[in-house]
């Protein structure tokens, strides 16, 4: 889906009410933007308790999971 919008005088832009649905953006909603060569990318921010509830079931009981240390952890949500 391609649709062109404005920037205004205080730089916002406007998300169409069809992309809006499409995506299921809601008001408040947190995004992150990327900047890459000539392109805006948004996409949808996700909590840390969010991440980690989606995440329930992908690891079987039992299984033997590496340890990452903190830090690292710490830095991939910067």
């Amino acid at each position: 889906m391609t649709q062109e919008t404005v920037i205004d005088d205080k730089g916002r832009i406007v998300i169409s009410k069809e992309v809006r649905d499409a995506l299921g953006l809601k008001k408040g909603m947190a995004l992150k933007l990327h900047a890459e060569s000539n392109r805006i990318i948004l996409e949808k921010a996700v909590a840390p308790e969010e991440l980690i509830e989606n995440m329930k079931g992908f690891v079987k009981k039992g299984s033997k999971v590496p340890v990452s240390d903190p830090l690292d952890l710490k830095n991939i949500w910067k």
